[in-house]
């Protein structure tokens, strides 16, 4: 599957496929740190990647009146607008191409791991759609926000938007790099006490899952929905 835009090439996201998806997160893991994330189940160390990887900076600002946006993706330099803490009054900050913003609230969240997974999710961004975000004539700076229905929930609903699209394709490379598929396969077996050959999909419970969410410190929501797209769990 090519890189292409998608047919008729009206429509602002590459034509990706959950297998190129996959395939495309197993290259870039091969390349960082020498694969070293594809040998073990182990959690990704997020702040690292956007940094090293993705050459990325990482802050924390009210994105949002409503607290609803929890992550954003800066693809130039520029002006972006932020609120106070009391969010009520918004105000400018100077941002460079690259800064990637999480959304104060997440850090006070009680969903484990998810500060972990919007970093992974804006770098997918990052690494997926610029293109779609240059500099335009009376745009400060070209963004994508995502918001709190999106993260951590990648399950295809047709007809999709433009931007749902993106966000579907950003979780689904976002779930692949920080949670390899290899490795999953890896721990599963392991904890099934059979060969990754032998796998297949079963029935596990919550807390079988909440353990394997444990080890990548992703949350449990967004570890049953990786086994899904892998073929792991019966529904």
């Amino acid at each position: 599957m090519t890189n292409n835009v998608s047919k008729g090439g009206n429509h602002l996201y590459h034509y990706y496929t959950s297998e190129r998806l996959e395939r495309k997160a197993e290259e870039i893991l091969a390349k960082y740190k020498d694969g070293v994330l594809l040998m073990k189940p182990q959690a990704m160390d997020v702040d690292h990647f956007a940094e090293f990887y993705c050459k990325a900076t990482i802050d924390f600002a009210n994105l949002s009146e409503d607290g609803l946006t929890l992550g954003l993706t800066c693809f130039n330099d520029g002006k972006l607008l932020v609120w106070d803490d009391t969010h009520t009054k918004r105000y400018p900050i100077d941002v460079e191409k690259g800064f990637i913003f999480v959304d104060k609230s997440v850090l006070e969240c009680e969903v484990e791991g998810r500060v972990r997974f919007t970093i992974i999710h804006e770098c997918s961004h990052y690494i997926l759609h610029p293109r779609f975000y240059y500099k335009k004539p009376g745009v400060e700076t070209p963004q994508i926000k995502c918001t709190v229905y999106h993260i951590e929930e990648w399950t295809k609903r047709p007809p999709m938007t433009d931007d749902e699209i993106r966000e579907w394709q950003a979780n689904r490379l976002g779930a692949a790099l920080i949670m390899p598929a290899r490795t999953v396969k890896m721990l599963m077996a392991e904890l099934l006490g059979v060969n990754n050959e032998a796998l297949t999909p079963v029935y596990i419970s919550d807390d079988f899952i909440q353990g394997m969410a444990d080890v990548f410190q992703v949350s449990k929501s967004a570890m049953r929905n990786r086994l899904r797209d892998l073929d792991l769990l019966l529904q």
